[in-house]
């Protein structure tokens, strides 16, 4: 009953469309010629009807040599002929009169009577019958509206799949291997428009297992992390959608779900900051992910303070360690989440390759296996142009300004959300209870402590 509902919403919709579209076309001439014979008839007079008066002007003029006769148009009186009063004596009784003037006289002739009718039934049929045409015709397709639409999924997926093979086929594509296991391997990979672009393009390798669950990448801003993480995340998609992908090798198992969150943007008109968007989504992150989930965090927690952004980050990293276990790239300028990685057995740190020496700094783009505790935010900023006597002043800042040891002293003692015991349960229990959208940074701080303490106080 719905679906018929909404057919005929629809059909009513086209309807009036079509309606809509007669009364704002230009009726000129819309059918191809010898679609049919009455327009062409019309059109003939209609835009050649100039080139039968000027012969027919010449006949006459010829037939009784009148030499200054004229064939003229006006609205009121249409076409008619105009000798003048010196050659009236030449006018054959045939010509009939219509009116005369001071120095002319008008006349009309059977001939011209009759073509001027044709002129005027074309000029008055040809747009009605053309609007008919039309609307018999639009008709005829909404009746075959099934039809056209199922040739038209048809065609768009010919052509987005030629496509894919062409490009496939010039960008020296391969096709991937879909695995129901724990293996995700991408070797030399590259990003199809990137490396279209930049010939100097730098490939990756990445490759997860059941061992290897989740790589920290560190490094360089502006270094190439976003692009690593967001290329495998595209190579992934594309494998799933049976499309081949730009790199030397792709094995990768089957994957339930992509997550993604990279980018940095508010909700003012919903009264949320950049960094209240930031959480709601990876909140919904770490509610949905499975085990078969495929996760890209790109710097986490940068919105709050340091010490809140870096213990939320750090805790998050722990939650889909020990809860979700999903997949995962986590780019981070948090170097001191470095040294702690050790504390889980499947995570590993990576880093952007960086050549540097007394004079210059270059970024490599390549990724390497161990971490790295420089960001080169300066660096970054000096080839953006900002001003050096601020640069010399952050340098002098960055002397005196160490904030890792601090974190240290952070109590990392991990909890485990598998645990079974009844102090576990109800640990749990109040953790699930906690809504984050409705807390402040601070809050979550807080009570991120208070659950530190808890752990602490267990067998």
């Amino acid at each position: 009953m719905q679906i018929k509902f909404l057919d005929s919403i629809i059909q009513t919709l086209e309807e009036s469309l079509i309606e809509d579209v007669s009364n704002t076309i230009s009726w000129d001439i819309i059918f191809h010629q010898w679609y049919n014979q009455k327009i062409d008839e019309y059109s003939d007079i209609l835009h050649h009807s100039h080139n039968w008066i000027s012969q027919y002007q010449k006949k006459l003029s010829t037939d009784y040599g009148i030499s200054n006769l004229k064939i003229k148009f006006t609205n009121n009186s249409w076409y008619f002929i105009e000798v003048s009063s010196s050659q009236i004596w030449k006018v054959p009784e045939s010509f009939l009169f219509k009116q005369s003037l001071t120095q002319v006289s008008r006349y009309i002739t059977p001939e011209l009577q009759e073509y001027q009718e044709k002129i005027l039934e074309a000029s008055q049929n040809i747009q009605a019958l053309q609007k008919q045409l039309f609307s018999w015709i639009c008709n005829d397709l909404l009746w075959q509206n099934n039809e056209f639409y199922n040739i038209s999924q048809s065609i768009t997926l010919i052509d987005f799949y030629s496509n894919a093979a062409f490009v496939s086929q010039s960008q020296n594509y391969i096709t991937p291997e879909i695995l129901d296991s724990n293996v995700f391997e991408i070797s030399e990979w590259r990003h199809p428009i990137i490396s279209t672009i930049q010939k100097d393009f730098v490939s990756n390798n990445l490759h997860l297992s059941h061992n290897d669950r989740i790589h920290v990448v560190t490094g360089p801003n502006m270094g190439w992390k976003s692009t690593f993480l967001r290329q495998n995340a595209l190579i992934a998609l594309m494998a799933h959608i049976w499309l081949d992908v730009p790199a030397r090798l792709a094995r990768i198992w089957m994957i339930d779900t992509i997550f993604s969150r990279v980018w940095a943007g508010d909700n003012l008109f919903l009264w949320q900051s950049t960094f209240m968007v930031e959480m709601q989504e990876i909140s919904y992150i770490l509610h949905h992910a499975t085990k078969k989930s495929f996760i890209i965090i790109d710097e986490i927690g940068r919105g709050t303070s340091t010490y809140d952004g870096m213990s939320l980050a750090w805790s998050i990293l722990k939650y889909i360690y020990t809860k979700s276990q999903s997949r995962t790239l986590f780019a981070t300028h948090y170097h001191e989440i470095i040294d702690h990685v050790s504390e889980m057995s499947w995570v590993s740190n990576y880093s952007v390759a960086v050549s540097e020496n007394e004079e210059n700094i270059v970024f490599l783009r390549k990724i390497i296996p161990w971490g790295i505790k420089k960001s080169y935010g300066l660096e970054v900023a000096r080839l953006s142009w900002i001003p050096s006597e601020i640069l010399h002043e952050a340098r002098n800042f960055m002397k005196h300004f160490d904030e890792s040891n601090n974190f240290q002293q952070l109590s990392l003692t991990p909890v485990d959300f598998r645990e079974v015991s009844p102090e576990h349960e109800i640990l749990k229990k109040e953790i699930l209870e906690i809504d984050v959208n409705e807390m402040t940074p601070m809050q979550a701080m807080q009570k991120l402590i208070q659950f530190q303490e808890q752990v602490k106080k267990m067998k």
